[in-house]
């Protein structure tokens, strides 16, 4: 059975096992969205099975009149989130550097600040610019995919993707120059 409806008719009408079709549709895409969003594997495989669930509990709710996988993404999306600002960074005193002139033959330990430092900037934007750099950057969505998950125009997404660069460029260019 191809037609998403269909299937979700038969699952809200006591036939559960239809929800199989859907897990397996879905499962590697929502998986790589929360993976990208959340860096650990373990974690990703845990938040994937919990979007599952979550979504099987709530299906009743969902709308047919939108496409399942903006629903799913939407969930997968706002379960990854709610994770990242849940976990607090765990960073050993000797791992950070100092901000006069980082000055270190080791190139790994550069790219490492620089990275991290790139990860700091995303996390502090506002949700709105975050979810739609984690969603282009980290998620490798379209703009039409990222204006179907998050149920907005995708002019709003090209905006809030502008602004979000500019912000982040802006932050970037006054840590970064502590590095080089």
């Amino acid at each position: 059975m191809k037609d998403e409806k269909k299937i979700i008719e038969l699952i809200l009408a006591g036939r559960t096992a239809y929800y199989g079709i859907l897990v397996e549709r879905y499962q590697n895409p929502v998986f790589r969205v929360i993976f990208r969003i959340v860096s650990q594997y373990d974690d990703a495989r845990e938040l994937t099975q919990d979007v599952f669930v979550k979504a099987y509990e709530s299906l009743n709710q969902y709308n047919p009149d939108y496409r399942f996988f903006s629903w799913i993404y939407r969930i997968a999306i706002n379960r990854a989130l709610r994770y990242i600002r849940s976990r607090k960074p765990y960073v050993p005193l000797e791992k950070i550097p100092q901000r006069e002139g980082i000055a270190t033959e080791d190139a790994s330990f550069d790219f490492k600040t620089r990275e991290g430092l790139v990860n700091e900037a995303v996390s502090a934007l506002k949700e709105q610019y975050k979810t739609v750099v984690l969603l282009k950057y980290y998620a490798d969505l379209s703009y039409e995919e990222i204006a179907q998950v998050l149920e907005i125009p995708e002019k709003t997404v090209k905006s809030r993707l502008f602004d979000a660069r500019m912000l982040l460029k802006d932050k970037l260019s006054k840590n970064l120059q502590y590095v080089d």
